[in-house]
């Protein structure tokens, strides 16, 4: 059993693990959130559970999506959770559904309660950092650290053909989009409307471009969709917005779940990180992982940052990104 109970970006992290355990002939379950269950293609997992998180900033899930899923975890008898989680509900789950081998993580002496109590709840422990600024690898390669000794592969794949098949079932299925996906995440700025109209309307002057993002973001979408005279595709379901972003020439995404899906399927990927202390480790930690791509610092301001994104943009398209 698979335990990722986080978003969208922090799931398909595991896909290179994930593809190792499913070729070494390991049957996988997985344990995901509401939010990030439909990522997976279907067949990736033999089951899934599913718990509805508590809105943030409260932590863990909902008691009754809890207790289904814990039941159901418990009547599939798995034999070990890897544990991809800082949640402490994640670890208290995989021990109440009985599974005899647990392998998660802890952070040492950073956090020294919280490791020992989550210890106690595991068979076998992995230090990993508490604080980003320690975090000196892929987000991809530590969550890979979970499967030693249940695969024989020395290091996560970064072969896209693998990586796509946990994303789509069926490559024939996948409808080829010559567009370039602009993903709305509105945190990114601190106007998002005009931030993100600049940025589509600099595209637009170059590439066709089609603004992409949640009901939720419905308003930023269009109105950025309506700076660069381009159509708008607004999702309900995660499913459908995978499927739509996984057939687009490239994707430009503030860091979120659609960099790392483009980092999985090998979509030329223009990933936008704040400006901030940090941000060079954030890059190292969360950057695409297996698609041409380029990693750009932006500001919280609008006026700029569209032709940065369309210079980058360009270079990804045009092979000089790694």
């Amino acid at each position: 059993m698979i335990v990722r109970v986080d978003g969208i970006g922090d799931a398909l992290c595991l896909v290179p693990l994930l593809c190792a355990l499913r070729d070494a002939g390991h049957e996988l379950g997985a344990l995901l959130s509401t939010q990030n269950a439909q990522i997976f293609a279907p067949g990736v997992f033999v089951r899934t559970h599913v718990l509805e998180r508590i809105p943030w900033p409260a932590h863990g899930s909902t008691l009754e999506t809890y207790k289904i899923a814990r039941t159901q975890a418990r009547l599939a008898g798995y034999d070990v959770a890897l544990i991809a989680s800082e949640e402490p509900e994640a670890y208290r789950f995989a021990k109440e559904a009985g599974v005899a081998i647990r392998v998660g993580f802890v952070n040492g002496w950073e956090k020294p309660l919280k490791s020992l109590a989550t210890r106690r709840l595991l068979t076998r422990s992995i230090v990993r950092p508490a604080s980003a600024r320690r975090a000196v690898e892929h987000e991809v390669e530590t969550l890979f650290r979970l499967g030693d000794g249940w695969h024989d592969e020395p290091a996560a794949t970064r072969d896209v053909r693998r990586l796509r098949r946990a994303l789509v079932e069926d490559e024939t299925e996948c409808r080829r989009d010559d567009r370039v996906a602009l993903q709305i995440v509105p945190k990114a700025f601190a106007r998002p409307k005009e931030g993100f109209a600049e940025i589509a309307r600099t595209i637009a002057t170059a590439y066709p471009v089609v603004v992409v993002g949640s009901s939720a973001d419905r308003d930023i979408v269009h109105a950025a969709a309506l700076a660069a005279d381009a159509p708008a595709l607004v999702f309900e379901r995660v499913a459908d917005w995978r499927d739509a972003l996984l057939g687009m020439r490239a994707i430009v995404t503030p860091d979120s779940g659609a960099a790392h899906l483009a980092g999985m399927a090998g979509i030329p990927c223009v990933d936008l990180f704040p400006a901030r202390r940090d941000v060079v480790l954030q890059t190292m930690r969360w950057a695409p992982w297996a698609a041409p791509s380029r990693t750009l610092i932006v500001g919280p301001e609008p006026s700029g940052n569209g032709r940065a994104v369309l210079a980058a943009l360009r270079d990804v398209l045009d092979g000089d990104a790694r």
